[in-house]
Formats: C-alpha cells, sequence, structure tokens
C-alpha cells in the first residue's frame, strides 16, 4: 500500500491583510511573477532598441531621459533610473565621446553639467521612433487612458516602494550575515 504524501504548505511571504486572497498568497505569488516576467520582456525590448542604435541598454534609458528635457543634470539622470551618479557620468561620457548627447553648463549652477540632445541624437532618435511606436504599442495595448494614469500613478508608487524596501534589505542582509 502507498503512502500519500501530504504536500507542506511554504510560509506565506506577505502579511498584509489586502494581499491575502481567501487566507493564501498564491495571488500576490502570481503577481510577483508577471511583474518579473513582464521587467524581463521590457529589458528585452529596451536592450533591442539600444542595439537597434548602436548603444548599450544604459545608455538607451540615459539617452531618453536626456532627449525629453532641455538639459538633465548626471544627478538627475541618475535619480529617475536609480543608479549611482558615478556609473551614469561612465554611461554617459560614453554618448558624449560618441557625439550622441552633448555636455553643457547649467546657467542657473555653472558647477552643475546638463546633458543635452546633439543633432546625432535626434537623428538617432528619428530614425528609432517607427520601432518604438510599433513596440510599445503593443506593450501597452490593454491600457485605456484611464488604465494608463492608474497604471502610471500605481508604478510610481511602487518604485518609491520599491527603494525602501532595498534600503531595507540592505539592512537585514547584514543582519543576516552577522547571525
Amino acid at each position: 500500500m502507498a503512502k500519500t504524501r501530504r504536500r507542506s504548505t511554504p510560509p506565506h511571504t506577505i502579511s498584509r491583510p489586502a494581499l491575502l486572497v481567501g487566507g493564501s498568497d498564491g495571488e500576490f505569488r502570481g503577481l510577483i511573477h508577471d511583474l518579473i516576467a513582464y521587467g524581463h520582456r521590457l529589458d528585452a525590448c529596451r536592450d533591442a532598441f539600444a542595439t537597434i542604435v548602436g548603444i548599450s541598454g544604459v545608455q538607451y534609458e540615459i539617452l531618453m531621459l536626456a532627449s525629453r528635457a532641455d538639459g538633465l543634470s548626471i544627478g538627475e539622470v541618475a535619480a529617475r533610473l536609480h543608479r549611482s551618479g558615478a556609473f551614469i557620468t561612465i554611461e554617459a561620457n560614453k554618448l558624449v565621446e560618441r557625439g550622441i548627447l552633448g555636455k553643457a553648463s547649467d546657467p542657473a549652477d555653472g558647477r552643475r553639467v546638463l546633458l543635452r540632445n546633439t543633432s546625432r541624437s535626434v537623428e538617432l532618435l528619428r530614425r528609432l521612433a517607427p520601432y518604438q511606436v510599433r513596440i510599445n504599442d503593443v506593450l501597452f495595448e490593454r491600457l485605456d487612458a484611464k488604465r494608463f494614469r492608474q497604471l502610471r500613478a500605481l508604478a510610481r508608487d511602487l518604485v518609491s516602494s520599491g527603494d525602501r524596501a532595498v534600503a531595507m534589505l540592505d539592512f537585514l542582509l547584514h543582519e543576516a550575515q552577522a547571525a
């Protein structure tokens, strides 16, 4: 007679009642897996767009941010991309060396350097736009105007919470390593 194995239930990975469905964290886990999978798709699209114009994925992100502002400091780019200023400086300098971005002194504060578009960046963005439009229309085809505004606000809030969670995780990692 074969023994029936009892499957043990793993512990919950969340304690907030609003995120437990029927006392289970299964839906929450599903959300996490879906968000990670979607993030991988976004990374793949970013990397493909970058390849089309001959730059790296992070350089593409810097280019896209700088192209939407009339001068953006390294610190502002680093804050938006949640990366260190030193890393952004290295990657931005590569774009400057290739003539894809320019640097200029901030007229309001001569100590700050601003990243600016060049004729080369404008040309690359013009060449890239048809691909971006086609892909972004598919990536976000499920959103109407209302759902887009909701997702935008939610994403902003989640990034803020994510920053706090990563800071807490750094502390907890040190605590766990010391134990």
